[in-house]
């Protein structure tokens, strides 16, 4: 006998084809129902076709830099609407699909621990650009730099102010002061029914998350992204009270007068897109607007969308920089710097980032590093996929905490009353996918034709062939990089190298602190979650200077035409 889930998954498939779903937009309105399942790209958010013609990765190609629509909004695939308590859902009153027929959902962030956001009152402070306590004076104003790495899961931010680093801890708005846990603040915000966006736990509040890759899809249009405004609005405001609130930096801002810069992080593929670059730089130009007003309510944010005023306060417009550049900012002004070609894989809890490029360092010409990107790949295959992927294939209920370190396996079977080999064996097709990735950007690097000029060659623009023998210099960042699984995947992707070119092949990985010798108490850890957020207050024009992908030309091959020797000696 069936059971009632089974005999209404039936009924669905014998009307519909495939299961139902329902696709909620960031405005929360809900849109009409996907494309069957053979329709759509299961696990590609975005791979960059190689320049000859073929793939980086499997995935199907996609010049918006973005995957399908219905990819990009919030849509519910058998799981509840991810929030604290999964507020405002009207997803609870419907009949939920097995787990096991639930595709790959769009990502939203599971914070099943019972939290909320909730805004302290002393974060007030932030709606104004100088100390509470500041009375003017004589002293140099200080210049103050707001790193936002607004990530798809979670956001991270850092704050230089003079010769001060000031990681921001976002405890105070989460709850959580586990040391990994405090330094990110999970991407959602709360809206009320009379339309105003907040950090604290209304009955008639609905949860708007998926805020970061609907704008990407919105490049080019005019549309206002109302909830991601309010939301990073909220993230600059509490910033900035934190700063003013540090004990030690705090006290030095009393007397300097502030002058504010700010950067923003942006993934590597759509940054090569000017309409990006120029949506992402107008939403942090009104976002920090926006931090200083009393009352985030909808029509506030659409008037300030419309005007987009130029003076919002800020020394400079605010930097829009690619996430793996700021990643390795610190790899770029330290002694372990080299040249040529480089490798990154950004673990974080909803992407799997790989991304190929070169380092250029400065000459008499240059007064930044030059970073040519080659090949960038970005799959639906983070930790919050690996927790999906477990849970429905074991049909478990969806529940877990994205900000937490993922479970090995064998806790997780513990966990579950599962055998551990049941689990492995879940684990090892999650690990193909990732290790195909990663193989696919790698092996593409290796054997495309696309490069430079000969001249540009000499500068270390093309990846040289040493490279392939002497090991490819590798960084492994993100909030998933101390996960096994992950590091069992790069291991397979090294494993794939050494077959395709020999024993001499390997991946040469970089350790980095990029929180420096100065801040040993945070140790490498909490130091390898905020790496882009500290890469993003150095100054934006001098972290790198990035040439796109699409600026970087075929290699151009000379022939020698023969000569015949009576040109070279006449005639004897």
């Amino acid at each position: 006998m069936k059971s009632w889930k089974e005999q209404l998954r039936d009924a669905k498939r014998a009307l519909f084809g495939v299961t139902s779903k329902v696709t909620v937009r960031q405005d929360g309105k809900p849109d009409v129902p996907e494309a069957p399942a053979h329709d759509r790209r299961d696990d590609a958010l975005h791979s960059k076709p190689a320049p000859s013609g073929g793939r980086a990765s499997g995935g199907a190609s996609n010049r918006s830099g973005v995957g399908t629509a219905s990819m990009m909004r919030g849509r519910v695939d058998g799981e509840k609407p991810v929030g604290p308590s999964h507020a405002g859902s009207s997803s609870e009153n419907r009949p939920t699909p097995s787990n096991r027929t639930a595709p790959t959902p769009v990502f939203r962030p599971r914070i099943d621990a019972g939290r909320s956001l909730v805004m302290p009152d002393w974060s007030d402070a932030g709606r104004s650009l100088q100390h509470p306590d500041y009375q003017g004076g004589r002293a140099a104003p200080m210049v103050v730099r707001i790193g936002v790495d607004f990530g798809t899961a979670f956001t991270k931010v850092a704050i230089r102010a003079g010769v001060d680093l000031v990681p921001v801890d976002w405890s105070a708005v989460t709850g959580d002061e586990s040391p990994t846990g405090r330094y990110v603040t999970p991407g959602f915000v709360c809206r009320t029914s009379n339309g105003e966006y907040c950090w604290r736990r209304l009955a008639d509040s609905d949860i708007r998350g998926n805020l970061k890759l609907p704008v990407i899809e919105m490049a080019g249009s005019d549309e206002c992204p109302t909830a991601t405004l309010a939301y990073l609005a909220l993230v600059i405001r509490y910033a900035r009270a934190f700063l003013y609130r540090h004990p030690e930096v705090g006290r030095k801002l009393v007397a300097r007068s502030l002058r504010w810069e700010l950067n923003f992080g942006c993934p590597t593929e759509p940054h090569e897109r000017p309409e990006v670059v120029e949506l992402f730089r107008r939403i942090a130009r009104i976002a920090w607007r926006l931090a200083g007003v009393d009352d985030l309510r909808e029509s506030n944010i659409a008037a300030a969308w419309r005007n987009d005023e130029a003076d919002v306060g800020l020394e400079t417009e605010p930097g829009v920089v690619p996430e793996f550049v700021a990643q390795i900012a610190g790899y770029l002004v330290s002694p372990q710097v080299s040249e040529g070609l480089h490798a990154l894989i950004d673990i974080g809890a909803a992407t799997l980032d790989v991304a190929t490029f070169n380092v250029v360092l400065p000459n008499n010409q240059d007064s930044s590093p030059r970073v040519p990107i080659f090949f960038s790949a970005v799959r639906l295959l983070g930790t919050h996929y690996l927790y999906h992927n477990r849970h429905s294939k074991l049909d478990l209920d969806f529940a877990w905490d994205d900000a937490a370190p993922v479970e090995p396996a064998d806790g997780f079977a513990k966990r579950y009353g599962r055998r551990p080999n049941e689990v492995d064996t879940i684990d090892s097709e999650f690990v193909n996918k990732v290790a195909k990735c990663i193989a696919n950007v790698i092996d593409g690097t290796r054997t495309n034709t696309r490069g430079v000029t000969e001249q540009r060659t000499r500068l270390g623009e093309y990846p040289k062939g040493s490279v392939w023998r002497e090991g490819l210099p590798i960084f492994v960042t993100g909030g998933g990089s101390g996960c096994e699984l992950y590091r069992r995947a790069i291991e397979a992707g090294q494993l794939d190298l050494l077959r395709r070119i020999g024993s001499s092949s390997r991946f040469r990985f970089i350790e980095m602190d990029p929180l420096g010798a100065k801040f040993p108490q945070f140790g490498t850890e909490i130091g390898g979650r905020l790496t882009v957020a500290i890469g993003l207050t150095e100054d934006a024009e001098n972290i790198a200077r990035v040439v796109p992908h699409r600026d970087i030309e075929p290699i151009t091959r000379t022939v020698k035409e023969r000569v015949d020797h009576t040109e070279l000696y006449g005639d004897r």
